[in-house]
């Protein structure tokens, strides 16, 4: 009998992996700084698979190397936010479009259960939980657009403001947010609308970017946090 041998995920891969899901759920804050020391310790390996994870998130401007050598969450701006919003707009739109004729019905029932748990995470204030099903429930549609390219890229610009946004959820800055889109786009999307998709994932987009864009201004100065 013929096996294809167990491939173990490397080190450097599981620490990026680690760190990725750390900032996307708030784990680290803007300004914070870390040290490979800390989060190998965090993480319980050494120094250079974190320091090998650490430079691909620098690399994706998820983190920021200071003329110090100091990394840190970078402290997202106005200006950062507004030109990261474009982006996604276009991406996302686009993945949506393409995703809407790949979704199964299974996919829609899934859809329809997260939006379920946002409108009851936005009743009990439970403002950290709604993020966590908001990016469900849009990466299980852009997962479906079978886009590996696109995918990466709508993650990276998720990657940038994760940090930020459970930030503000903590301090329960999201009292005004409303999930009536996301109710839009499962309609949409079981009617096969294409177009409609995207146009409604653009404008859940932008709509809470204008919600959002008034916690920001390009001068915000966030206290440096304790390294990790």
């Amino acid at each position: 009998m013929n096996l294809e041998p167990l491939v173990q995920e490397p080190l450097h891969e599981r620490a990026y992996t680690a760190l990725r899901g750390a900032l996307r759920s708030g784990r680290f804050k803007p300004g914070q700084a870390m040290t490979i020391r800390g989060l190998g310790k965090d993480l319980g390996i050494s120094a250079t698979p974190v320091r090998e994870a650490l430079q691909r998130l620098i690399a994706a401007q998820a983190l920021r190397l200071q003329p110090n050598r100091t990394i840190i969450v970078p402290v997202l701006t106005r200006s950062r936010f507004q030109e990261i919003t474009k982006v996604r707009v276009r991406l996302e739109g686009l993945a949506a479009q393409e995703a809407t004729p790949r979704l199964t019905s299974r996919d829609i029932a899934e859809l329809e259960a997260l939006s379920a748990a946002m409108t009851a995470d936005i009743a009990q204030k439970r403002f950290t939980d709604y993020l966590a099903n908001n990016e469900r429930f849009h990466f299980l549609i852009y997962g479906a657009s079978g886009m590996e390219f696109l995918w990466e890229l709508i993650d990276l610009c998720w990657l940038q403001t994760g940090p930020w946004l459970n930030a503000l959820a903590s301090e329960g800055r999201f009292h005004a947010i409303a999930n009536t889109v996301h109710d839009e786009i499962i309609t949409l999307a079981s009617a096969g609308d294409a177009d409609g998709v995207r146009e409604a994932v653009q404008r859940d987009i932008l709509e809470a970017a204008r919600l959002l864009t008034r916690f920001l201004g390009d001068d915000d100065k966030v206290p440096m946090a304790e390294a990790v």
